[in-house]
């Protein structure tokens, strides 16, 4: 069995553009387990554990339903955090992308067909996780956050199924299949 997500990998460049973020914000001085760089992406679906055959299914599934989509901008606008700042558990980017929202509803809709992936019970919220807070913010904490301000865009060209393996130092991200789009 295999931890599994669908999700965007994120360029090289963006991944650095978003580190520079963290350091400048001064993330690294705030109660936040920050992801690691190379983790960096926009999440589409946690799958949970599959077997090599669910896997299997699940990749000719997508192949299908992504063979209609092209590429698309996604536009990155400042920040999110969940469930909201007086309970702050993870800080995030927010993305904006009425394709990406659509692609993934289809999706959504689709793995309506498995047994093995459980439904959505929330609203898709397209987002890149900058990291999840310890406990809760000081006031002074909070406005930190607040002023957080990064602006960015770029062209989705693929989608990626991964693996995710726990470890002691945190997840490794492995990409089990890159799906291109037109």
């Amino acid at each position: 069995m295999k931890r599994i997500f669908l999700g965007i990998d994120l360029n090289n460049d963006l991944k650095s553009k978003i580190e520079d973020l963290k350091k400048k914000s001064g993330l690294f001085n705030l109660p936040i387990k920050l992801v690691e760089p190379e983790n960096n992406h926009i999440a589409l679906k946690f799958l949970d554990q599959l077997s090599d055959e669910q896997i299997d299914e699940l990749i000719k599934t997508i192949s299908e339903e992504l063979n209609i989509f092209k590429s698309f901008e996604v536009k990155i606008d400042n920040c999110l955090v969940f469930p909201n700042l007086d309970n702050a558990k993870v800080l995030a980017l927010k993305v904006l992308s009425p394709n990406l929202s659509g692609l993934a509803m289809k999706l959504f809709n689709r793995f309506q067909d498995f047994k093995f992936i459980k439904p959505e019970d929330r609203p898709y919220t397209p987002h890149i996780t900058l990291g999840r807070f310890k406990n809760g913010l000081t006031d002074l904490e909070k406005e930190k956050v607040l002023n957080i301000q990064f602006k960015n865009d770029f062209k989705v060209d693929s989608i990626q199924l991964f693996e995710s393996q726990l470890t002691n130092n945190g997840p490794i991200y492995s990409i089990i299949r890159d799906f291109n789009l037109k």
